[in-house]
């Protein structure tokens, strides 16, 4: 693992080594240039003197004054402080500043003295064996008439020089010295500046972090770091917000789940168990808390619970099943299903949601055996009424005018009451069919013939035409008795509910998995506000009407019940003074 370093041992050696590069290159240069122009400087001097020097000892020459050449020679030596030397054109020494001319060696072979005598200046720094140290020469030619007559040589001792050099030398490392010191100092001011808030927001990201929001962050002058600054305090604002505003929704959700007597349990796609409120732990006998994480089949031993699990995770649609469990007692749980989803639409789970209708299913039994036997039990009785009012109806030309019509007020009555205990008979076998049907599948062109066949009658007497159409010879899967049961319940309802000379019609549509039967009529329609409960038992829309044209209030509710058997619906739409259209979906 690379090993982090803090931004100012990255910053401040890095600023240093900038300026230690930048001040050597400076230093180097510099020395570089200034002993160039010293010696460039030297030589022009020397050149310039040896020019001087030459303007006066050209006469002396010609004239062959050795003597004075070599005093001349002595005397311009204190003056300027250079050696000068005066050499003839065969070499030999005429005079020197130095030494006695006359004791000194030819120069003739000197590379500044044959240069000279070229008609060249000449220069070159080399060794004196002379003065035992090293010199910088300059020599010029002494010419009369464009003839070469000797040399003039100046001469300056290279330590004079090089001490020069090496005193501006110091100088410039002095002053690159301090620069440097300085500059660093800058160096070390700048990268704390950079590097101190950073590292504020460091350890006050890691506060964060910990959840700590209050801490605030200082924001500094620089556009960048304090714009940066700015935006972490906004962050942690913000988050601080909506992580308050996460924690009061969950504490709320659990408040509501803990609150709830209905069961609830959430299960991902690997049928384990995400959330599971207190009353779900309750119903399946299980500590709070210990079943989350599991699987449904570690957790709850029910294989009725964990098919239903199994079957609802693989639908996208709503599903509801009752559950039988056993725990001393037999327990009855209705549970229901629905994908769940998060952000975009994507399934995370199933949420089940059930609770324990064990006594309200009982009570729903002893309703439908109440419902039954007692229908049963009234039937016997208004049979023996119906036949004796019959009876007595037969001889009605012998009773009185008042009596016969107190007879037919019974009669109808009875028909009425026998009316509706068939009907609560009917209702009362259909609720008791369940799980009993052999859904098989068949044709719904003999349901409805049979249907039109058996309400004609009625039709006729009303000049109701009944009219079929739509596709012939469509498949469905259901019971024919149930599906004919239905589809006679809301045909009548049509044909009595429907004007004289109007038609009843009977579509038949069949889409990719299911067939739908629409009944439509032309009659007075259904205001809004009753089409909700218009399934429910004994509803009536127009009770007086209702009566008068024999109807007990059940057919409608028969209807549902058949569907529900038949795994359909049935569906309603209608447009008052126009007419109503109810649709049967079969699946097919």
């Amino acid at each position: 693992m690379i090993q982090r370093k803090r931004l100012f041992w990255q910053l401040f050696p890095s600023y240093v080594g900038i300026l230690v590069l930048a001040l050597t290159a400076v230093s180097l240069l510099a020395i570089s240039s200034m002993t160039s122009f010293y010696h460039h400087q030297t030589l022009r001097d020397l050149e310039s003197l040896a020019g001087v020097m030459g303007l006066r000892v050209g006469p002396l020459m010609e004239g062959g004054r050795v003597s004075d050449i070599d005093a001349y020679c002595k005397a311009s030596s204190q003056r300027s402080g250079s050696r000068v030397t005066v050499i003839d054109r065969d070499g030999w020494v005429l005079g020197d500043s130095t030494k006695d001319s006359g004791a000194m060696e030819n120069h003739g072979a000197r590379p500044e003295v044959v240069k000279a005598l070229d008609g060249l200046t000449g220069s070159s720094i080399r060794f004196s064996a002379t003065l035992s140290t090293n010199m910088m020469y300059v020599a010029i030619p002494i010419e009369q008439d464009n003839v070469v007559l000797g040399v003039v040589r100046t001469a300056l001792p290279m330590t004079a020089l090089e001490g020069e050099v090496r005193s501006v030398q110091k100088r410039i490392l002095f002053w690159g010295l301090a620069t440097a010191l300085v500059a660093g100092f800058i160096s070390l001011v700048v990268s704390r500046k950079i590097s101190r808030p950073i590292s504020d927001m460091q350890r006050s990201a890691r506060l964060f972090a910990e959840g700590d929001f209050s801490h605030k962050l200082y924001v500094p002058d620089s556009l960048e770091i304090g714009g940066l600054a700015e935006s972490m305090n906004q962050m942690a604002h913000q988050l601080d917000e909506r992580i308050r505003t996460t924690t009061r929704q969950r504490n709320e959700m659990e408040a509501v789940l803990s609150s709830m007597v209905e069961g609830v349990m959430a299960v991902d796609a690997d049928f384990s168990i995400i959330s599971m409120n207190a009353a779900a732990h309750g119903i399946f006998g299980l500590v709070p808390g210990e079943a989350v994480g599991f699987g449904v089949s570690e957790a709850i031993r029910n294989i009725a619970f964990i098919r239903f699990v199994e079957k609802a995770a693989g639908t996208s649609e709503a599903m509801e099943e009752d559950i039988k469990l056993w725990d001393n007692r037999e327990t009855l749980l209705h549970s229901r299903s629905t994908p769940l989803k998060g952000v975009g639409e994507m399934r995370l789970g199933t949420l089940i949601v059930f609770n324990d209708v064990t006594r309200m299913r009982r009570l729903e039994s002893m309703r439908r055996d109440f419902a039954a036997n007692a229908s049963h039990e009234m039937r016997t009785p208004l049979t023996c009424i119906k036949g004796a009012v019959e009876t007595i109806l037969l001889e009605k030309e012998k009773l009185p005018e008042s009596h016969d019509r107190f007879y037919t007020i019974i009669e109808k009555n009875v028909e009425r009451m026998t009316h509706l205990i068939e009907d609560l008979l009917e209702l009362s076998r259909i609720e008791q069919q369940q799980g009993g049907l052999s859904l098989a599948p068949s044709q719904v062109d003999g349901v409805l013939e049979t249907s039109l066949t058996l309400l004609s009658g009625s039709a006729d007497a009303k000049e109701v035409t009944l009219e079929v159409t739509g596709a012939k010879g469509v498949m469905a899967t259901f019971d024919p008795m149930l599906l004919e049961r239905a589809v006679v319940n809301l045909l009548d309802n049509a044909i009595k509910y429907s004007p004289a000379r109007s038609t009843v019609t009977v579509d038949v549509a069949r889409t990719e998995d299911r067939v739908e039967i629409r009944v439509s009529d032309q009659g007075g329609g259904i205001p809004a506000e009753h089409i909700p409960r218009l399934f429910e038992r004994f509803y009536r829309v127009d009770s007086a009407r209702s009566r008068k044209l024999g109807g007990t209030g059940l057919g409608l509710a028969i209807v549902k019940h058949v569907m529900h058997l038949l795994n359909g619906e049935v569906r309603v739409e209608s447009t008052p003074e126009k007419g109503s259209t109810f649709t049967l979906v079969v699946p097919t």
